[in-house]
């Protein structure tokens, strides 16, 4: 695997604390998950049908590696989507509202 998709794939681990998937998932499955993302990041330099064996070799349930690459791109979509200067007005919104309250 080149250096920078074991880059991209610390990156993609990174990007996992970040969310409640460390407790729901072991860390292996988010590592495979990880090196598949920054796999298809790098558009692969492996072919496929050998990283369709090494896949098949790891044991793991490829549902539980697919459900965490699908959270992990649903975290990346709302973080293209956020923007900071909406920030301030949401908190004082939100403190407005709880001392309404």
């Amino acid at each position: 695997m080149p250096k920078t998709s074991l880059q991209a794939a610390w990156s993609i681990i990174n990007d996992s604390y970040k969310t409640d998937m460390v407790f729901v998932y072991p860390p292996h499955v988010i590592a495979i998950a990880a090196l598949f993302l920054s796999r298809v990041i790098d558009q692969g330099n492996q072919s496929d049908a050998e990283a369709q064996q090494w896949y098949a070799d790891l044991n793991v349930d490829m549902t539980d590696v697919l459900q965490v690459v699908n959270e992990l791109l649903a975290v990346y979509e709302t973080w293209s989507g956020y923007v900071d200067d909406n920030m301030p007005d949401l908190v004082s919104r939100y403190i407005a509202d709880i001392a309404a309250s």
